[in-house]
């Protein structure tokens, strides 16, 4: 009976596996300020943060995104609360390319069952901050698929902020609530997203005239964020990813007013578009 139980559930982790949206999820802890005896109980909390993310089925619509997700916890100490025990943390999430978020602080119990589940309505401390930057990453990713295609997940990522901040767990919620914000309201870099992946792809397959017009588009959205942003940290982060490949498409395509008008609105790489638009 057990034998068959355990296959079951690995069959049942297989089958999430291939539905999951995150292909890869790399988890790493700095503990060095905990004591020995304190690191113990977060043996098995690495495993199951890697798990949360890997095997929920976050988008039914979305099925082979193949999203790899960096986690980097910081812990600041813990106190002992019965039998279980409550940590502080700084944390990081990214994709290891255009998206970084680096969250101040946050609490959390661990307990003997610590276990990890994802429930968009349901509030966990842990699960909670999980799931928040996973809708994030998810939206960003899906507004590269369709014209602000991420609505859905943003959405998510801002209830569970709203109800986490009523939460005897409140601590930093209130700056993830200004930061759903800030990424929601910023349409210009959503709208840049979008068009710069649709011009990559018009690009690889030599379909110039659209390409052109895409890559039009990826100027006039970064005006936009110019205009309502000046200096942004999030678009700042994707255009130090992307900058100099958006450059190339403009330069190998003859584009020298959209170089000229790159050097204007990412000042940062300007010595890139300046290089490019002189071989031209």
């Amino acid at each position: 009976m057990l034998e068959k139980l355990n296959k079951y559930i690995a069959l049942f982790f297989f089958f999430s596996l291939l539905s999951a949206q995150f292909k890869e999820a790399s988890v790493s802890f700095d503990d060095r300020l905990l004591k020995a005896d304190e690191k113990v109980s977060l043996f098995q909390l690495q495993n199951n943060i890697k798990k949360f993310y890997e095997y929920t089925v976050w988008n039914e619509d979305y099925r082979d995104l193949d999203i790899n997700i960096n986690v980097q916890i910081l812990f600041e100490g813990n106190a002992n609360i019965g039998s279980s025990q409550a940590y502080g943390i700084q944390s990081l999430f990214s994709n290891n390319r255009d998206l970084h978020f680096f969250d101040k602080g946050s609490n959390f119990v661990l307990s003997q069952n610590n276990s990890l589940y994802y429930d968009s309505v349901y509030f966990d401390p842990l699960s909670s901050l999980l799931g928040f930057y996973g809708n994030i990453i998810l939206g960003a990713e899906l507004d590269t698929w369709s014209n602000l295609g991420g609505n859905s997940h943003y959405e998510k990522a801002r209830s569970i902020a709203v109800r986490a901040s009523a939460s005897n767990f409140s601590r930093g919620w209130d700056q993830r609530i200004v930061l759903i914000n800030l990424l929601t309201e910023n349409i210009g870099l959503r709208k840049l997203r979008f068009s710069t992946y649709l011009a990559y792809e018009l690009f690889e397959n030599g379909e110039i005239d659209a390409c052109g017009d895409a890559l039009s588009s990826i100027v006039k959205n970064l005006d936009e964020v110019v205009d309502n942003y000046n200096q942004e940290n999030y678009t700042n982060t994707f255009l130090k990813f992307h900058g100099k490949k958006i450059g190339e498409m403009m330069q190998k395509l003859g584009q020298k007013k959209l170089l000229q008008e790159m050097i204007y609105l990412d000042s940062q790489r300007d010595n890139i578009y300046k290089e490019l638009l002189s071989s031209i």
